[in-house]
């Protein structure tokens, strides 16, 4: 070893020389062992220690257990809340779709007195005089409802109370398996 590679090394022994003499082998020292200990039984402190984590352990996850299953119920509530708040959200939009059919508004009008012209008037809002125009006859009619039906305007009748429709399917009935003909066969 040189001097700088043994300052690196931390080594500050002087350097040996290579004829240094050499010892004899000692003997290992031989020395006396203690014989192991009988093995001491866990205190009762240890004992209970480690039984008062194990409940501990136990009792958590059955708390975390009874909040999951918990919050499962009030999903599942939850979801069926939501399910009933969009049947009543179609339901009203298909009863705002009925009210605002044009057979709808021509009931109504109907019903405040309102009647169809041929004739069409106009507001000149410079002169604040009434424009009409000259070829219309003035005449009109009463709005007939029926041309056009709306089946949302006219609900279909209500089921028996055994579930029955009251109105005959309109679809002919299939035939039986028996009365089917038989492709013929060569």
């Amino acid at each position: 070893m040189t001097a700088a590679t043994s300052i690196l090394r931390g080594s500050t022994a002087p350097r040996r020389s290579k004829a240094a003499p050499k010892k004899q082998a000692q003997s290992p020292r031989l020395r006396l062992v203690e014989a192991p200990s009988a093995r001491r039984l866990p205190s009762l402190r240890s004992i209970m220690i480690s039984l008062g984590i194990l409940a501990g352990v136990f009792v958590t996850q059955l708390a975390l257990s009874i909040a999951i299953s918990q919050g499962a119920y009030e999903v599942s509530g939850l979801e069926q809340t939501q399910t009933e708040l969009q049947r009543e959200e179609s339901a009203a939009l298909e009863e705002l779709s009925a009210m605002s059919s044009a057979q709808n508004l021509a009931v109504e009008a109907t019903k405040l007195g309102m009647v169809p012209t041929d004739s069409q008037a106009f507001l000149q809002v410079g002169s604040a005089s009434l424009a009409t125009d000259a070829n219309a006859t003035g005449t009109s009619a009463p709005i007939n409802t029926g041309l056009v039906t709306n089946e949302v305007t006219q609900p279909a009748p209500a089921p028996a109370a055994d579930g029955v429709s009251p109105q005959p399917a309109a679809a002919p009935e299939v035939p039986s398996v028996s009365e089917l003909r038989s492709p013929s066969t060569r």
